[in-house]
């Protein structure tokens, strides 16, 4: 068997795991196969092509004499008509339901949901940026509002309740994980279901065991004859 290169191979495991979505699976998946080119040109291919070849054409039983080829009985998938049904199923289905107000409430929970910490802040604008002067042993607020800068000096800063740039962080990684949850478990995302096909069919292909050796007179013969 012809293994999966890797870089289509993170796009499957992403997918099976919900890491990411249909649409995304597509731009990696056609970046990965612009780069790779198609499976009988790659060194994987090669290395495993002598291993099925045979000596003998199965159709016109042509001897050593011939040039023989590999004939998949089970074609190279292309990912257009599996995008095609997943479309087509798509239309079918009933109109997804809006989850964006859904998310928005999660959004505000996850926000208050962490107790923010007393921080310095100037005494005057209640800005928490604040610098602190080793050399004049003062504090200068540098926030700035319509136009014009607070520039504040005092001795010692005042204190109020605010999140600290952890915290901040923090609250966007949730929210942002709280929002992939989502969206790559959308029942309505058919491309996911589409590529998941689409990779167990071309490890099928990769497999080998559906394969022939034929002449290339016949194998074109074939060919023309399924298209």
């Amino acid at each position: 068997m012809i293994p999966l290169p890797v870089e289509l191979e993170v796009v499957e495991q992403k997918l099976i795991n919900r890491k990411i979505t249909g649409d995304e699976a597509s731009v990696m998946i056609y970046r990965a196969r612009e780069k790779l080119g198609p499976p009988w040109q790659w060194s994987s291919w090669k290395k495993v092509r002598h291993k099925v070849l045979g000596t003998e054409c199965e159709t016109c039983g042509a001897g050593p004499e011939a040039i023989f080829v590999v004939q998949h009985t089970f074609k190279h998938p292309r990912i257009k008509p599996y995008l095609e049904t997943a479309e087509a199923k798509l239309a079918k289905m009933a109109p997804a339901r809006d989850w964006r107000p859904d998310l928005k409430v999660n959004m505000y929970a996850i926000r208050d949901a962490v107790i923010p910490e007393m921080r310095d802040c100037c005494p005057v604008c209640e800005s928490l940026s604040i610098q602190y002067r080793k050399g004049t042993a003062t504090w200068i607020c540098n926030s700035k509002s319509a136009g014009q800068y607070c520039a504040y000096v005092f001795k010692n800063p005042a204190q109020k309740l605010a999140l600290t740039a952890s915290q901040k962080k923090e609250i966007r990684r949730n929210k942002f994980n709280a929002y992939r949850k989502i969206v790559t478990n959308r029942e309505h995302d058919v491309k996911r279901e589409a590529f998941l096909r689409w990779f167990k069919d071309m490890r099928r292909y990769l497999t080998l065991k559906d394969t022939k050796t034929l002449c290339k007179s016949c194998a074109y013969i074939e060919d023309m004859v399924e298209d």
